[in-house]
């Protein structure tokens, strides 16, 4: 039947109830009828709007259910290097005296002191803690930083509190370089890189960087314990490792084997992994202690801790739930 002889028959039914009609029209008549014993329109209107209401919280909350988390919180890398040192030092002001640092966060103890910080350099944020003096854990470290002019990075950290390595040079590895020591004590590789790009291909603003004892061995127990594979490896004629880059994720972890007054300083890495409760799992099989066993966090992620034979600390982490 024709939607206009519908209409017309409907019309002439709600005029005279005695009208015959078809039964799709009796039909239309009991919706009508429904209708028609509705409350006000001022309350079907409000009812409309709250409904509406409901249903966008329902679909954001289903449409967040079936998106997938990323496993690596939002603008970190697979390693972040985690700084800790005194209050007194003001780590997080002096990075952003020194490399124009942005702050990103900061969390503080009831005595003000730092339980946690973020700050981003260039494309990597680094995370930092203030810590009592007689703290038992992660102590300075080496950090590979690369910027666009060394020399003026280099005299800005030395104006903002720090103590001279060695002056920026031109080294042979295609890079303009110079050194410093922080407030904390942690070693920071100031570089500029001759190339297509201040920062060389497969490296961030900031690498973490290490002098390790029985380098070979220690990136033997980097692969069977986090999947790491060799980007880089140079040795010298006697198989020493003169210098390796190590690819783990997405992130590069530089090193060489400890020589002269080149020292381990085992610090400590925040690595993101797709599956925390496995990582931890095969560090251990491959010989890391356990510093805490895997379990979730109120923050969204579900973390665990291991502590490798080089005094490194990985705090192991999987992005569970979006910020």
């Amino acid at each position: 039947m024709a939607e206009r002889d519908l209409i017309q028959q409907l019309d002439q039914a709600l005029g005279d109830a005695s009208a015959i009609v078809g039964p799709e029209v009796k039909q239309l008549l009991r919706i009508a009828a429904f209708v028609r014993d509705l409350p006000s329109l001022d309350f079907r209107s409000s009812l409309k709007n709250e409904l509406m209401i409901q249903a966008s919280k329902e679909k954001k909350i289903m449409s967040t259910a079936a998106t997938p988390v990323n496993y690596i919180r939002e603008g970190f890398h697979s390693l972040t290097p985690y700084l800790h040192g005194p209050r007194e030092a003001g780590l997080m002001d002096f990075l952003k005296r020194a490399f124009g640092a942005e702050e990103q966060g900061r969390y503080l103890r009831p005595d003000g002191s730092i339980m946690h910080g973020e700050v981003r350099i260039g494309d990597s944020i680094v995370e930092l803690a203030d810590v009592p003096a007689d703290f038992n854990g992660p102590s300075a470290t080496m950090l590979h930083l690369y910027v666009e002019d060394v020399d003026a990075v280099y005299q800005r950290a030395l104006q903002a509190g720090a103590a001279s390595l060695y002056e920026p040079s031109q080294k042979p590895y295609g890079d303009r370089e110079g050194g410093i020591t922080d407030p904390v004590g942690n070693q920071w590789f100031i570089g500029t890189h001759h190339g297509p790009h201040y920062i060389p291909d497969g490296l961030h603003s900031v690498t973490p960087a290490l002098m390790a004892r029985g380098t070979s061995q220690y990136i033997a127990f980097l692969k069977s314990a986090f999947a790491a594979e060799e980007a880089a490896r140079h040795e010298s004629p006697e198989g020493t490792v003169v210098h390796a880059k190590i690819r783990i994720g997405d992130s590069i972890l530089e090193m060489s084997e400890a020589h002269g007054p080149w020292n381990p300083m085992p610090g400590a890495l925040h690595f993101y992994v797709p599956n925390v409760d496995e990582a931890y799992r095969r560090a251990i099989e491959a010989g890391a202690i356990s510093l805490t066993a895997p379990m979730d966090q109120p923050y969204g992620e579900r973390s665990a801790g291991v502590v490798d034979s080089q005094g490194i600390y990985w705090y192991l982490a999987t992005r569970t739930a979006p910020m």
